[in-house]
């Protein structure tokens, strides 16, 4: 770099900094990673996010743990560390984590048929679908990216989805199902739980207790003051109107956040998403919290399962694993062997969490 550059880039990134006590940017920064504070302070002088964290873990320590802008449009009040929020698909992440800690303990296993598990799936022409099938969207069920108050029953959903008939053969398409893979991957969990607890109790007991961290799906009422609302930007909501709405708008509800909608209503915090996922190849918090899935276990979960470039049904070509996003379009960027999941992409309301291996 010439020296004109480095000062140029220094000037920039004097003025980046001055500006980010206006947006109320806290939390820690190793000095190695100052670079992302810089950015993350950008973001708000861009006016790409009213309110955001960010976090990251490297080998095992939490070195980058922010936060910033605004809890609502009303601007009195800070986006801070004690914030949540709904991640959308992003949880579709925690769901592929549970089932891979119940593989590893042996109450499941991804290549056997579901119905060993729930006899009543295998109605109307689904007796022959594996464990597999439903974690990388080949199930074959048919899913119109809609949402409604049946979501809000777990029973309900999972009596709709045994007589539903699939509209391929399972195993033979790929197509992502935005809503009701919560529902059979949850169901699959919860017919092997030996307490027979609810999919979000799980979560709570085997996965947020275990490494100390905070990931509802359901969300305790008394937890409800802390979430800060989705807003759409206004190039977006020139977009959506109308039916097209109707999904953000539903998700965006506190009677929703209450009900367990596992693919789609996870909410958390940034932190907590960066310690799950290096939870996943290491042990984390200077060996305070043991990794939680062993390699073998991350190495099956992460093998793809769809076939190269093939272009799904209703996304363009992604590559799945045992319900994890791989290493391709999505992350093109980043190391080989990344993986994780994103939450809705269409809204512009874009999480990545990813962690190479």
């Amino acid at each position: 770099m010439y020296f004109s550059d480095w000062i140029w880039s220094l000037l920039i990134s004097t003025a980046v900094c001055s500006h980010c006590s206006d947006f109320n940017i806290r939390g820690i920064t190793d000095k190695r990673w100052e670079i992302l504070r810089d950015l993350f302070c950008d973001n708000f002088l861009q006016e790409r996010d009213l309110g955001a964290s960010i976090a990251v873990y490297h080998q095992g320590n939490l070195v980058v743990d922010l936060s910033g802008g605004w809890f609502a449009e009303s601007r009195n009040q800070f986006y801070d560390n004690d914030t949540l929020q709904l991640v959308f698909s992003t949880s579709k992440g925690l769901v592929a984590t549970v089932v891979a800690l119940y593989v590893q303990r042996g109450l499941l296993d991804y290549s056997e048929f579901v119905t060993k598990y729930w006899p009543e799936y295998g109605q109307h022409g689904k007796k022959n679908t594996m464990v597999t099938d439903i974690l990388s969207h080949g199930s074959g069920l048919p899913d119109d990216w809609s949402i409604d108050e049946r979501y809000l029953n777990w029973t309900t959903m999972i009596h709709i989805l045994e007589q539903q008939t699939p509209i391929w053969p399972p195993g033979t398409v790929h197509s992502y199902q935005p809503y009701t893979y919560g529902s059979l991957a949850g169901e699959v969990v919860r017919r092997v739980d030996p307490q027979k607890r609810t999919f979000g109790q799980i979560v709570h007991d085997e996965i947020a207790n275990k490494i100390d961290i905070e990931f509802y799906v359901g969300l305790p009422s008394e937890q409800q003051y802390r979430v800060s609302q989705h807003v759409l930007d206004l190039n977006v909501k020139i977009i959506l109107t109308g039916p097209m709405l109707t999904p953000f708008n539903f998700l965006n509800e506190p009677r929703t956040h209450r009900a367990e909608i596992s693919a789609v209503n996870g909410i958390t915090n940034a932190r907590s998403l960066a310690k799950l996922y290096a939870s996943l190849i290491i042990d984390i918090d200077n060996g305070k919290h043991k990794r939680l899935i062993d390699e073998e276990i991350i190495q099956k979960a992460t093998k793809p399962n769809t076939p190269q470039n093939e272009v799904e049904s209703n996304t363009s070509s992604i590559p799945f694993g045992m319900g994890f996003m791989l290493f391709d379009e999505v992350f093109t960027s980043l190391a080989l062997g990344t993986f994780g999941h994103y939450g809705n992409a269409r809204l512009q309301s874009y999480f990545v969490f990813t962690c190479p291996l």
